[in-house]
This record gives C-alpha cells, sequence and structure tokens, in this order.
C-alpha cells in the first residue's frame, strides 16, 4: 500500500510538471526562433537606428545654419521699425532660400512690446515682397546672428588681397599639348 502511495504521489508530481512544459513549451519555441531569426539577421534590423544617430547632429547643425543665416538681428531695427538693410535681408531670405527654409527669425527685443513691433514690421516687409499667396513663418528667437565687427572684416578681406598672388600662366613651351610636356626623354646612345 505504501508503495502504490508512492507511486501515485511520483505520477501526481510529474503529470504537474509536464503539463506546464508543455504549456510554455509554444512560447519557448518561438522566442528562440526569434532569437535565432534576430541573430542570422544582425546588424541589418540595427542599420537605421545606427544611420539615424550618425545623421541627427548634422541635421541640428544645417538647422541651425539656416536659423543664423535667416535671422534678422537687432540690428536690422531702428526706431521706425525695419531698417532699409532689414529689408534687404528680408528679401534675401525670401528669394536665395529653398523653399522648404524660407523661414525668417526675429531677434527677441528686451521687452514682449518691442518684439512685437519688430515682428509686425517684418510682416509688413514680407507682404510688400510677397502681396499674394503662402507667407513664410516668422519665428522669434533669442539667438543673434553671428557678426563681427566691420574693421574685423576689413582687415581680412585686405589681408586676402596682399597674399593672394598675381595670375599667370606658365611659360610657353611650344608644345601644345600638357601630355607631352611630362613625358620624360628616352636615353639616347
Amino acid at each position: 500500500m505504501r508503495r502504490s502511495m508512492n507511486a501515485f504521489a511520483v505520477a501526481i508530481l510529474l503529470a504537474g510538471f509536464t503539463s506546464s512544459v508543455n504549456a510554455d513549451w509554444p512560447t519557448a519555441n518561438h522566442k528562440a526562433h526569434v532569437d535565432v531569426a534576430r541573430n542570422n539577421s544582425w546588424p541589418q534590423p540595427f542599420r537605421g537606428q545606427d544611420a539615424y544617430s550618425v545623421v541627427a547632429p548634422f541635421e541640428i547643425m544645417k538647422h541651425n545654419g539656416w536659423r543664423d543665416n535667416n535671422t534678422i538681428g537687432s540690428m536690422m531695427f531702428g526706431d521706425a521699425g525695419l531698417t532699409d538693410a532689414g529689408k534687404l535681408k528680408v528679401a534675401q531670405v525670401l528669394t536665395t532660400s529653398p523653399s522648404n527654409r524660407r523661414m525668417i527669425y526675429v531677434q527677441a527685443a528686451r521687452t514682449n512690446e518691442e518684439t512685437a513691433s519688430r515682428v509686425e514690421s517684418v510682416q509688413v516687409a514680407v507682404s510688400e515682397l510677397i502681396p499674394d499667396g503662402q507667407l513664410p513663418q516668422i519665428l522669434v528667437t533669442n539667438v543673434g546672428p553671428t557678426t563681427s565687427p566691420g574693421a574685423y572684416q576689413t582687415l581680412v578681406h585686405r589681408a586676402i588681397q596682399r597674399t593672394t598672388p598675381v595670375p599667370r600662366l606658365p611659360k610657353y613651351t611650344g608644345i601644345s599639348t600638357p601630355g607631352q610636356a611630362q613625358m620624360p626623354q628616352a636615353n639616347q646612345k
């Protein structure tokens, strides 16, 4: 009797283990197949993420460059709104920038009222240049455009002009094709 009870307990234990193993087998089998497929296709699933992580900083740099180029800075505004130089800058942004980069950034002023009047004067200048159709976005930025003093720029340009050599053509040798002038002469005995 004691032996049959032990056998019965072992049978119940085995039945419980096998049912739980059988219940988990399809999930475990599927996970193993997914892992094998992932390992066999590596690194393909991750190339898109890698490429994006490499390109993302350059996209940020391009955006910042266009923002710098299209910013109407504080020096472009006078007492009466946008100066003539500011109007030329707005025209330059609207005519030379690619269509997807035609956003005008206005440098924020010290007060909200002054910033609002700057944006309004830029909107007037844009509406004079584009009377019909969709107007470009006008955004406010706290980042001013990259500038340098005019005296520094004058020194740089004069230094470039002083150090640029005078353009001269090479001396005429009588040979009409450049390839023949480069060929070495054969030793003659």
